[in-house]
C-alpha cells in the first residue's frame, strides 16, 4: 500500500542548519510540488557538490521527491548515498535510522520485503521510533515471521499503548492475551507518570479482550464486549465495523446488515469491510442495492479492492462467473492480503465447477486470515473435488482453531456425512457421526441454521421425512430445548426448506403453502422462488432438473439429497 512519507521535519533531522535555498526546497515538499523541490534541489546539489560540502539534506529532500512520485528505486539510490555520508562518523544517529526507514519503506513498495526487513533490523533498537516498529511488524507479517512480529508490535505498544492496530494484529497473530495487557497497562503507567487510572483514559484493556475473543473465534463474547464499549463511545465508526462483523459470524445477517447501514449513515465515505455490506445485498439479491454500492464506492476510491469485489458479487449474483472472477482479480491485484477477495475468488470458481482451482483460492484466504469463513469454503472445495480425507482433516483443523465454536464443529459433521456418501462401507457409521456433530452444533447455538440444515439434508438422504419436518417446526416455533426465538431471522429460509422437504415427500400441496409463506416473509429469498419453480414443474410432469426457460438455477437447487449447505463466503 502506498503512503505518503513526505518529510516534513528535516530541520530537526539534521544538526547544521539549513541553508536558505534547503529551507525552500522543504517548503516546496511541505505543499507536495515535487517536481519544483527536485529541480531546486537538485540545482543547489550541484552548487553545494563543486564546493565539496555535506549533501545529506539534499540528498535525502531529492529521496523523498521520488518517493513521493512513485520512482522507489531512484528514492533509495538517493536515500542509500545520504546514509553513506551519516556513516563515515561511525556513530549511529537518528537521522541515520530515518534514512534507513524510509529506504525500507520504498524497497517494500516494490515487493522486496526481506531486503526492507533487513534495512530495519540493521538499526539499534535504541533509536527505533514507533514507526519504525509499526512497519517492521507489517513485514514480518508479510514474510510470516510470526514471532518476530509479536516481538515488534509489543514493543509498539510499549512505545504507546494507544495503537490499536497493533493489538489487533497480535489478537489475530495468537499472542499471549496476559502479556499484551501487562505491556498495555505498564506502558500507561509510564506515559501518565502516575498509577493506571481508568477513569480518565482509554478502555484500552478492554478493547484488548474483545480482540482477542473476536480471533479467538468466540464471537458471542466478542459481540458482548463491543457492544459494552460502542455504549460507551456511541457512534463510533471503528467499532461498530466490528459489531458488524461480528454479527456475520454469528449468523445475524439483518442485525449486520443493519450496523453497516447506520455505519454508512455516520460515514458515507467508509470503505473499509464495505464489500462485506454488499455480501449481505447479495444473498438476498438485492441487485439494485448492490449496484448502487459498488458505483459509490468506486466513486470514493477504486484504488481500494472493496468496489472491485462488489462489482465481483454483483455479476455472481446474476451468474455471470467471468465478469465476476475478473472484477475479483482486479481487487487481488490492489490488494494481495485481502482475504475476502480470496475467498470470493474461491466461491465462483466452486460455482463454476472447477474445485481444483478454488481449493487454491480457500487455502491462500486461510493463509492471510484464519477464521472459520475459509475454513468452510476449503471443505466444501475438497468435498466438491472429491477430496473427502482433505475435508475431513480440514473441518478438524477448524475445530482445534476455534473450539466450541458451532460453525466449526457443523462443519465436521457436514464432512463426515458427505464422506460416508462416497463410501458404502461407512454409511452407516459416516451419518451416525454427523448427526452427532451437527447435534452438538445445535446445542452449543440453538440460533444456527447451517448445521439444523446439514441435519435436515441427512434425515432427507434416509427418507426419514417426518424427522426433518419435526427440526424444521421446531425452529420455527422455538419450543423445545434446542431451539430458540433467535431463529426468527431466518423464517423464511426455514419455511423455503420445508417446503423442499414437502417437495421430496410429494406432500405438493403443503409444499406450495410454505414457498408461498416464505415468499410473503421475504420477496427477495431465492430459495423459495427456486422451490416454487421446481415444484411447480413437478406438477406439470416436466422433469424439474431440465434446462428449459424459467429455470435458470433449478439444476442448483437444494432440494435435492446431498446437496452441500449454503457456506457463505
Amino acid at each position: 500500500k502506498k503512503k505518503d512519507v513526505t518529510m516534513t521535519s528535516h530541520e530537526t533531522s539534521h544538526h547544521a542548519p539549513l541553508t536558505p535555498i534547503q529551507k525552500e526546497c522543504v517548503e516546496l515538499l511541505r505543499a507536495k510540488q515535487y517536481k519544483s523541490c527536485e529541480a531546486v534541489a537538485a540545482l543547489e546539489l550541484s552548487k553545494t557538490e563543486k564546493k565539496n560540502e555535506p549533501t545529506a539534506v539534499l540528498l535525502e529532500i531529492l529521496g523523498d521527491c521520488a518517493q513521493a512520485s512513485q520512482q522507489y528505486k531512484r528514492a533509495i539510490s538517493f536515500y542509500r548515498r545520504a546514509s553513506l555520508q551519516h556513516a563515515v562518523t561511525g556513530r549511529p544517529s537518528m537521522s541515520e535510522a530515518k534514512l534507513r526507514c524510509k529506504e525500507a519503506q520504498c524497497l517494500s513498495s516494490l515487493g522486496s520485503v526481506v531486503e526492507a526487513s533487513s534495512v530495519l533490523e540493521a538499526i539499534s533498537p535504541q533509536m527505533k521510533t514507533l514507526g519504525m516498529c509499526m512497519t517492521l511488524g507489517h513485514l514480518y507479517v508479510a514474510s510470516g515471521r510470526n514471532t518476530d512480529a509479536i516481538r515488534m508490535f509489543l514493543d509498539s505498544l510499549s512505545l504507546n499503548p494507544y495503537v490499536l492496530e497493533a493489538i489487533e494484529w497480535l489478537a489475530i497473530l495468537g499472542a499471549d492475551r496476559n502479556v499484551v495487557v501487562g505491556v498495555v497497562e505498564t506502558a500507561m503507567v509510564a506515559k501518565s507518570g502516575t498509577e493506571l487510572d481508568t477513569s480518565s483514559s482509554l478502555p484500552v484493556v478492554d478493547i484488548v479482550s474483545a480482540h482477542f475473543l473476536m480471533h479467538r473465534h468466540q464471537s458471542k463474547l466478542a459481540l458482548d464486549h463491543f457492544v459494552q464499549l460502542e455504549q460507551e463511545f456511541p457512534n463510533n465508526v471503528f467499532l461498530l465495523l466490528k459489531i458488524a462483523l461480528l454479527q456475520l459470524h454469528t449468523s445475524d445477517d439483518a442485525g449486520a446488515e443493519r450496523t453497516f447501514a447506520r455505519i454508512r449513515q455516520l460515514d458515507e465515505n467508509n470503505v473499509e469491510c464495505m464489500d462485506q455490506y454488499a455480501q449481505l445485498f447479495q444473498r438476498r439479491n438485492a441487485l439494485g442495492d448492490l449496484n448502487r454500492l459498488a458505483a459509490e464506492l468506486l466513486e470514493i476510491d477504486d484504488k481500494r479492492p472493496e468496489a472491485w469485489v462488489c462489482l465481483a458479487l454483483y455479476h455472481e449474483a446474476r451468474s455471470d462467473h467471468e465478469k465476476s472472477l475478473a472484477f475479483v482479480e482486479k481487487a487481488i491485484a490492489l490488494d494481495q492480503r485481502h482475504a475476502f477477495a480470496h475467498r470470493l475468488r474461491g466461491s465462483i470458481l466452486l460455482a463454476d465447477n472447477r474445485p481444483e482451482h478454488a481449493c487454491v483460492a480457500f487455502f491462500r484466504a486461510n493463509e492471510i486470515a484464519r477464521d472459520i469463513a475459509s475454513y468452510e469454503g476449503l471443505v466444501e472445495a475438497y468435498l466438491a473435488a472429491e477430496k473427502y480425507r482433505e475435508a475431513i482433516c480440514t473441518a478438524k483443523e477448524a475445530i482445534s482453531l476455534a473450539r466450541g465454536n458451532p460453525r466449526a464443529v457443523a462443519l465436521i459433521g457436514w464432512a463426515f456425512a458427505q464422506a460416508s456418501d462416497s463410501n458404502q462401507g461407512m454409511v452407516v457409521e459416516g451419518r451416525d457421526k454427523a448427526k452427532r456433530a451437527l447435534r452438538t452444533a445445535l446445542t452449543l447455538d440453538p440460533c444456527a441454521i447451517r448445521p439444523l440444515f446439514a441435519l435436515v439434508d441427512i434425515y432427507a438422504q434416509e427418507r426419514d421425512f417426518e424427522a426433518c419436518t419435526t427440526l424444521l417446526k421446531r425452529g420455527m416455533e422455538g419450543t423445545s430445548e434446542s431451539f430458540s426465538t433467535g431463529m426468527h431471522n431466518h423464517q423464511d429460509l426455514l419455511y423455503a426448506k420445508l417446503g423442499e422437504v414437502h417437495t421430496l415427500s410429494a406432500g405438493y400441496q403443503e409444499a406450495m403453502t410454505c414457498f408461498h409463506t416464505a415468499i410473503s416473509l421475504n420477496p427477495d429469498c431465492i430459495e423459495a422462488q427456486r422451490g416454487l419453480d421446481r415444484l411447480e414443474k413437478i406438477v406439470r410432469g416436466v422433469d424439474p432438473n431440465s434446462n428449459v426457460p424459467g429455470d435458470e438455477i433449478a439444476e442448483d437447487s437444494p432440494s435435492s439429497p446431498g446437496a452441500s449447505p449454503d457456506y457463505s463466503y
